[in-house]
């Protein structure tokens, strides 16, 4: 077989196909946009990171209030059994005879003197 010599201006042995030449504008923009692609890509991460951080120092800061709110139902509740203890001692028939005695100078009824009313059927 004979060797066909390539023709003139055809890509050959020597010859190189040059990548056709872009424009320094189209250039700039790809480079433009890789940059904001990259800028954006950072803010999304930042913003979540921030966000991450946000989270976390709102609950530690509904841990501490939480807390505040336990000790203060805790001591609520303390004052309350506290008061219904003296609120009991309060009522009570002996306390309420002592002072009739002792302050009011009341005695015990003498067996006349106390007259029971019956009830009546309407109310």
């Amino acid at each position: 077989m004979a060797q066909i010599s390539p023709a003139i201006g055809a890509a050959g042995a020597g010859v190189r196909i040059a990548a056709r030449p872009r424009s320094r504008a189209r250039r700039a923009w790809w480079q433009w946009l890789d940059s904001i692609s990259i800028v954006g890509l950072c803010l999304v991460i930042l913003a979540g990171a921030l966000f991450h951080v946000w989270q976390h120092i709102h609950v530690v800061r509904q841990g501490y209030e939480l807390e505040r709110f336990r000790d203060v139902h805790a001591k609520l509740v303390q004052a309350n059994k506290s008061l219904r203890l003296e609120a009991g001692q309060l009522r009570s028939l002996r306390r309420v005879e002592e002072i009739a005695r002792t302050r009011l100078g009341m005695t015990t009824p003498k067996p006349g003197q106390v007259i029971l009313i019956p009830e009546s059927p309407i109310q």
